[in-house]
């Protein structure tokens, strides 16, 4: 992968939490979708990553208090 791959994941993951925070009555996978159309990432390879960086996302999520 990438660094620029990475880093577009990264903001991806942001962009859908902050987003997540800001339209709470929205659904996960309504703004998941937007996301990914919008940065142009592909929905799969994206899950991988989240999948494969999961431990160390939560310990940042726990981290932070979220």
């Amino acid at each position: 992968m990438s660094s620029k791959q990475e880093r577009m994941y990264q903001a991806a993951l942001l962009k859908i939490a902050m987003k997540m925070r800001k339209e709470e009555f929205r659904g996960f996978d309504e703004i998941f979708t937007e996301i990914l159309s919008e940065l142009e990432l592909d929905p799969e390879e994206f899950r991988h990553y989240v999948n494969s960086h999961m431990q160390s996302l939560m310990a940042t999520v726990k981290r932070r208090g979220y």
